[in-house]
């Protein structure tokens, strides 16, 4: 049954309904006006039952216009020539000099179907083909052409638990009766477990410490040693921080100035602790210490860890704790 029979069997019920109970009380079950029904009744009487189909106020679209392959090709030397060009300015480039009106939307979907879509994508091929031209090309562009060709992009990777571990602190707010509130948080590279506690205060001194007993005894407990971490510039990382590290034998690097997304898989754990957590905690509960909240947090990293499902490439369906434990579970 299509939309529009269901749609027509719903009118002529309603007035078979208006038979048996009455107008007024067969419109307010049905959630309709009086004037509706009656517009219905009234196209019933007239045209019979095809008259309750729904009418179509415009057509249908049809398909969507296809350009000539040489004014394809036009539009894409253009396009490359012009990387930064986007597709309205192509579209009133080609209205201008070839009198061709061809609307902003059919020139995307021309780009996107050649791997041109973006600005990186066209400025990429651009480089790729001056480099040629001039007989040099770069590793760099090589780099580049290669994840552009292949849709892919470097990833930071580990290759088990332990081997590479994300920190980064995140502030929560300013909460009444307590104050500042700030958050450490890391995450294994390897298996997405994460880690995370409320600082009593934004300090190397405290993050070291959450370094030398949270985070090293936990990583220890489940068969693994910390090898490395990667942190931001801030100043919370440095001083005792990296003191703590040499102290223990880790290797520290830190990102990047303003390259936030190379740190990545921490930035994307501290925004699902706030969506799936603070934003809905906040809602329900009234903290008065930092003991509270951190109790809260470290309830809601169990589930995360334990039990909440995971797609991402890495975990592909697993907990992280099925992989962080892996080499304790081995051993037994």
């Amino acid at each position: 049954m299509t939309l529009d029979e269901s749609i027509q069997g719903m009118r002529l019920q309603v007035i078979r309904r208006a038979t048996q109970i009455g107008v007024s009380a067969a419109c307010t079950e049905a959630g309709i006006s009086r004037t509706l029904f009656y517009r219905w009744q009234h196209r019933l009487s007239r045209y019979g039952v095809d008259g309750l189909h729904p009418r179509r106020l415009r057509a249908r679209p049809g398909r969507p216009p296809q350009l000539p392959a040489p004014v394809e090709r036009r539009l894409l030397a253009v396009a490359i020539a012009e990387a930064t060009w986007g597709a309205q300015r192509l579209a009133a480039y080609a209205q201008r000099l070839w009198q061709l009106r061809v609307a902003a939307s059919t020139v995307q979907r021309v780009l996107r179907r050649h791997g041109l879509a973006t600005r990186r994508q066209r400025l990429l091929v651009l480089e790729h083909h001056s480099a040629r031209d001039a007989g040099l090309l770069t590793q760099r562009t090589r780099q580049l052409l290669w994840q552009l060709r292949h849709g892919q992009t470097r990833h930071v990777e580990a290759e088990h638990p332990g081997e590479l571990l994300c920190l980064d602190t995140f502030y929560i707010g300013k909460l009444k009766g307590v104050g500042k509130v700030w958050q450490v948080t890391a995450c294994d590279a390897a298996s997405s477990f994460g880690i995370a506690r409320i600082l009593p205060a934004l300090t190397a001194a405290a993050v070291a410490t959450f370094l030398r007993t949270v985070v090293v005894p936990a990583v220890r407990q489940a068969g693994w040693s910390v090898e490395r971490v990667l942190t931001d510039g801030g100043g919370e990382f440095k001083a005792e921080f990296a003191a703590a590290c040499k102290a223990l034998g880790i290797r520290h690097t830190r990102i990047k100035p303003r390259h936030a997304w190379t740190n990545g898989f921490v930035e994307r754990l501290q925004q699902t602790i706030l969506t799936e957590h603070w934003r809905v905690v906040f809602r329900r509960h009234y903290f008065t210490s930092r003991a509270t909240i951190d109790r809260s947090l470290h309830r809601s990293m169990q589930f995360y860890n334990f039990e909440r499902p995971h797609h991402g490439y890495r975990v592909r369906g697993r907990t992280p704790a099925t992989i962080f434990h892996g080499a304790m579970a081995l051993a037994r």
